[in-house]
């Protein structure tokens, strides 16, 4: 990173703790395959657990269900009331069959056994046919939690609840594995109602996907649950703020920076398939790793790190020698296996980060798909923004965290409210999600999305717009779109020669009026130029798509001159 940096960055970081990766970055190669059949899984009905009437031991440390303002064996507890709205739900996913991609789970866990169904399993560094198999997950427990914040069993007398208690687990052995394209593009097929993503590449660049696995998510949402499409949900990240070695290795620790992350540099959450989840702590507030950006969605509660604050109690792998929990923990008491409720080092009190958060969400999916099973995917989203609760509401327009600020602009809003009048913040998407409303607006559901298009993208012509230097006039173009769709997501794709993108904020502001930022100035990452990547917003949603559609380049620092050569548009709705 050039040095104009450096110091700002040492000074604001030092006293911060980076994030445990939850995220794990992928591996894969190239290849191309055709997007799957949905019809190649085994049509195996899934067996309803019984509905206990024991009580669950850990219970009551669940904040991110019902929060009494409980410690969760952490030093300090939450704010009474800041969780998902759930104590009143009689739903509990019975039926709904969620694929959890991960490291693999734990399907004998005692709270998971009665609601894993191992015949839709999957384990990637098998060789058998479709890759079904037992996905006994490695050291790491990290699909085993994922999988019992979704789906852990209810009432039988073990460990805590899922958000979805009756909802059924298809494990995938899949992160940390050699995958290909056919192994990727396979993740997000078959006939599962819901994906739980809960992994991710990192934001200090443009991180690429296949074009064959962005054309399956597509026809997956257009085509898989009978035409009404899967739910694909997927961590925002973990990198708030994060360092530029997490891209390249061969930084030395000297020379290692901090950038902030960015969801929309991840292209796979640049597309409307995706629901992009950030995470929330017991306090009500956007914790202090998730990874803000206009591709959000949807939040939901990840905790802290369970030392100061409360983690997400939740499954571990079985046994005090391995997992999260065990006897060689330093967190606390109970996940060192000391606490009479975890003497086995069954559960952890230390789960967190948005890959904590995308279970919450999936677990909601299939509430509601209990609650009403003709739900599209599209419905689905419509549904938890309509729904989800403004929190945080008194924060302001954002500074810039390391203080890196641009006299006369606006590092990044707070809520914003639309045309349409939805809100939405790039940390929080459109809110806390608020299960018992939503559950109740899709018991009554009318279907009133109409037909789902996208326009054809618009482009502008070459422009070779200097970029001022460290300047907030910047280099604006406008695109206008006859089109007049209500608007459900919007996409640009940019082009710009720039020696030190970190120095580049881009907005776009609607015919509408209404300004989204999709990149913040002075982030730090450490690439030069922009070539042909994509940028998503959900702020517009609900508006008109015709009209003039304004974009914004900034350079907030001095030194380094950019140009935007040429950028386009491309909406869908309805």
């Amino acid at each position: 990173m050039p040095s104009k940096l450096l110091f700002i960055f040492i000074l604001f970081f030092t006293a911060c703790v980076k994030s445990p990766k939850t995220n794990s970055k992928k591996s894969e190669t190239s290849g191309e395959v055709a997007p799957g059949n949905p019809n190649t899984v085994p049509t195996i009905s899934p067996t309803l657990p019984p509905v206990g009437n024991s009580i669950d031991p850990l219970f009551s440390q669940a904040w991110h269900l019902i929060n009494t303002g409980q410690s969760t064996f952490s030093q300090n507890g939450g704010t009474a009331g800041q969780d998902m709205n759930w104590s009143q739900v009689v739903q509990t996913g019975a039926g709904v069959l969620v694929a959890v991609s991960d490291n693999g789970v734990e399907k004998e866990h005692e709270d998971l056994a009665s609601n894993f169904n191992v015949g839709f399993s999957k384990n990637y560094a098998s060789n058998s046919s479709g890759w079904y198999g037992d996905p006994v997950p490695d050291d790491s427990s990290h699909g085993t939690a994922v999988s019992g914040i979704i789906a852990a069993s209810g009432k039988n007398g073990f460990g805590s609840r899922g958000v979805a208690s009756q909802a059924i687990i298809a494990g995938f052995k899949y992160v940390g594995e050699a995958v290909n394209v056919s192994m990727q593009v396979d993740q997000a097929n078959g006939n599962y109602d819901v994906f739980n993503y809960s992994y991710g590449g990192y934001s200090c660049y443009f991180d690429r996907d296949s074009s064959t696995y962005l054309t399956q998510l597509e026809y997956g949402a257009k085509n898989l649950r009978g035409g009404k499409g899967a739910i694909y949900v997927k961590a925002a990240g973990n990198e708030y703020y994060s360092y530029n070695s997490d891209c390249d290795p061969t930084l030395s620790e000297e020379d290692d920076t901090y950038y902030l992350g960015n969801a929309n540099l991840e292209q796979v959450h640049s597309y409307p398939w995706m629901i992009v989840v950030g995470a929330v702590n017991a306090n009500g507030v956007s914790a202090s790793y998730s990874t803000p950006g206009s591709s959000l969605w949807i939040s939901a509660p990840g905790g802290e790190y369970g030392v100061n604050y409360p983690a997400i109690l939740t499954t571990d792998l079985t046994g005090c020698d391995r997992g999260y929990s065990k006897s060689t923990s330093t967190r606390n008491d109970f996940d060192k296996g000391l606490n009479s409720l975890n003497s086995n080092c069954n559960y952890t009190s230390a789960m967190n980060g948005t890959s904590a958060a995308t279970p919450m969400i999936s677990g909601v999916a299939a509430l509601l798909l209990q609650a009403n099973p003709n739900l599209s995917w599209r419905d689905i989203k419509y549904i938890l923004a309509k729904t989800a609760r403004k929190i945080d509401v008194t924060r302001t327009n954002l500074s810039h965290p390391g203080g890196l600020n641009l006299s006369g602009y606006t590092y990044d809003r707070g809520w914003v409210t639309n045309a349409a009048g939805y809100s939405f913040h790039n940390w929080y998407g459109f809110g806390m999600v608020n299960i018992a409303s939503a559950i109740s607006l899709a018991t009554s559901y009318n279907y009133p999305l109409s037909t789902f298009k996208e326009t054809a993208g618009a482009s502008s012509s070459n422009l070779n717009l200097t970029i001022p230097d460290n300047s907030n006039t910047g280099a604006i173009s406008s695109i206008s779109t006859p089109t007049n769709l209500s608007v459900e997501a919007v996409q640009i794709k940019i082009n710009l020669t720039h020696p030190f993108v970190g120095d580049l904020g881009i907005e776009l502001t609607s015919p509408s009026g209404t300004t989204s930022t999709l990149m913040n100035i002075n982030s730090g990452i450490s690439i030069s130029n922009i070539n042909n990547e994509v940028l998503l917003s959900n702020a517009f949603y609900g508006e008109s798509s015709s009209g003039l559609w304004r974009l914004k380049v900034v350079d907030g620092q001095g030194q380094d001159v950019g140009t935007l050569n040429n950028w386009s548009i491309k909406i869908w709705g309805h």
